[in-house]
């Protein structure tokens, strides 16, 4: 047996042992109506396999299949997609559907286009539909001085647009580089994938850290791995947040 023969037996074993289980109990989780629960447990074994498929000869098409799903189960998690039962469902399809690529590809050589285009075609248009609701809500950022470092306030319902985010890398790259900077999305509901990724970009120039982040913007950070790369303020840093968004009210 090859070390690629190898390779790919081991990932079917970790496939069958280690994630089916995990998925099945997501999609499950789905269809319960708790969305951020199992997108929570799904979020582990689909960048898993995204991973792992990009570098085994014949899989590039799972990474692909399995990125686009990810994107799909991100966008519900933030909130940019309703949850929706028609969502939600698209989703469960499209997770299910991940592991019938990988059957196919092992069995078949290939997967079926036809099946794996039509899943992609109901996750586009309900992503679609989900962007033309979205509208571009009224919002501010602003920069003042915070004790020691620059106070970026972000304030805006939710932070997903990219409309939302070239206002945001306009503003930070208006600060000098190595600029110790506190971002707070304090004012802000939910925030996307793609505008933790810009903040990724923005913290290879700055000192920058996050503070006042809800509950579903931490679910987003927490669940996709962006505390990796991306640093909580201190407490009493949140606390001059707090206090300067306080001092500005008054």
């Amino acid at each position: 047996m090859s070390e690629s023969d190898e390779m790919v037996t081991e990932f079917y074993s970790q496939v069958n042992d280690d994630f089916y289980p995990l998925i099945m109990e997501g999609t499950d989780l789905l269809g319960q109506g708790k969305v951020q629960e199992g997108i929570e447990v799904l979020a582990r074994p689909l960048h898993t396999i995204k991973g792992v498929t990009g570098f085994m000869g014949g899989f590039e098409v799972a990474s692909t299949f399995t990125h686009k799903v990810e994107s799909f189960l991100k966008k519900l998690q933030s909130g940019e997609l309703d949850h929706s039962d028609d969502n939600v469902t698209a989703a469960r399809q499209a997770v299910t559907h991940v592991f019938q690529l990988l059957d196919q590809i092992r069995e078949l050589g290939e997967p079926d286009k036809d099946e794996m285009d039509a899943v992609l075609a109901r996750l586009d248009e309900a992503a679609g539909a989900g962007d033309a609701g979205a509208g571009d809500e009224a919002g501010s950022i602003e920069i003042e001085p915070g004790d020691g470092f620059m106070l970026v306030r972000v304030a805006m319902p939710r932070l997903h647009l990219q409309p939302h985010r070239d206002a945001l890398r306009t503003t930070l790259s208006q600060i000098e580089q190595g600029t110790a900077v506190r971002v707070d999305l304090s004012g802000v509901r939910s925030v996307n994938s793609a505008t933790f990724e810009l903040l990724e970009e923005m913290a290879a120039r700055l000192d920058l850290r996050l503070t006042g982040m809800g509950p579903s913007c931490k679910g987003t950070f927490y669940a996709w791995g962006f505390d990796g790369s991306l640093r909580m303020a201190s407490e009493g840093q949140s606390r001059d947040a707090q206090c300067a968004e306080a001092g500005g009210q008054g």
